[in-house]
């Protein structure tokens, strides 16, 4: 009866986590910069390209690709803060005027990849990365690529975190989030905060493009069909929580494969309503809760109070507090 749950985990976890992977890099982006920036999904179009490139010359070497795919990104994101949103955001330009922006800017990425993927002939492509089991569990193969999205993951949400908590450039970026002309005034360099917050969140798009292209195959529509999915992960997790991101990323992963493959094998849903889940997911959260699933503040705070006031009681053959 359920011989297909395992395998339908096993894809939820690989969705989920490169969900996680390129929406930590728009998290990062909306709690920087404060801009829902539409193009950043053609990242992974991009991130998926640059690995078939490269794989051609490099076959299967995982590392060389993973970091070619981050740092032509990481170029390109910096060129488009530099060359269209830096220039709104100095004149204060109104954040719809910046949404747009990023629209105009994800249909220039697009349609330049498309034309160029046109001459050289790649308008439907695939890496040349070999995929190979590793393990057998309940009769569902864990894959190289599984194992690698899953691991991307884990290390890029924990190596984020340490950098904005340990280093000084990450400490700088949260005080610029917490409040930009505080942070200018104090002396920090924000012009150069925000240019390595471009160069990181454009970098996890394309490493998780690059993930997410030797699973399907790459063509200039590839990170614009995941636009609606990456913006439901960031909702979910309340726009600008990295805790959020990753707990939105697999609720998204699992309700698209294993919640969608269970409504199909006992109600027989179509497996055609699959793309109706994000807006889904975003009406919900935004009725129910619009502040996201991320640990709320309030609860944390809860925690702290109940625990300052155990440790603040009276200790024992001392009399109680007037």
């Amino acid at each position: 009866m359920l011989e297909w749950l395992p395998g339908s985990i096993l894809l939820s976890l690989f969705q989920g986590s490169i969900y996680v992977v390129v929406s930590l890099g728009l998290t990062l982006t909306l709690a920087v910069v404060k801009l829902p920036n539409f193009a950043h999904a053609e990242f992974l179009t991009i991130g998926g390209y640059v690995g078939v490139v490269v794989s051609a010359v490099y076959p299967d070497n995982l590392l060389v690709i993973g970091a070619a795919a981050f740092l032509v990104c990481s170029a390109i994101g910096l060129a488009i803060h530099h060359i269209a949103f830096k220039p709104l955001m100095d004149r204060k330009v109104s954040i719809y005027i910046l949404v747009l922006a990023s629209f105009a800017v994800a249909q220039f990425i697009r349609y330049s990849v498309f034309s160029w993927a046109s001459v050289v002939g790649l308008l439907s492509a695939t890496q040349n990365i070999k995929v190979y089991s590793l393990v057998t569990l309940y009769n569902t193969e864990l894959t190289n690529v599984y194992a690698l999205a899953i691991v991307l993951a884990i290390l890029m949400s924990v190596l984020l975190e340490l950098f904005l908590k340990m280093t000084r450039m990450g400490k700088s970026m949260r005080a610029i989030a917490s409040n930009f002309d505080l942070a200018r005034v104090s002396g920090i360099n924000v012009s150069r905060v925000v240019d390595v917050m471009w160069i990181i969140a454009a970098g996890l798009g394309g490493i998780g493009g690059m993930v997410f292209g030797i699973y399907t195959t790459v063509t200039p529509a590839l990170g614009f069909s995941t636009l609606l999915d990456i913006f439901a992960v960031v909702i979910i997790a309340g726009l600008t929580s990295f805790t959020g991101t990753i707990i939105g990323g697999y609720i998204v992963g699992f309700s698209q494969t294993t919640v969608m493959e269970f409504l199909n094998y006992y109600f027989g849903v179509s497996l055609g309503y699959q793309p109706l889940l994000p807006f889904a997911l975003i009406i919900v959260i935004l009725l129910l809760k619009p502040t996201g699933l991320a640990p709320s503040s309030t609860g944390l705070s809860t925690i702290r109070k109940f625990a300052r006031r155990n440790s603040s009681g009276p200790r024992e053959g001392e009399p109680p507090k007037e």
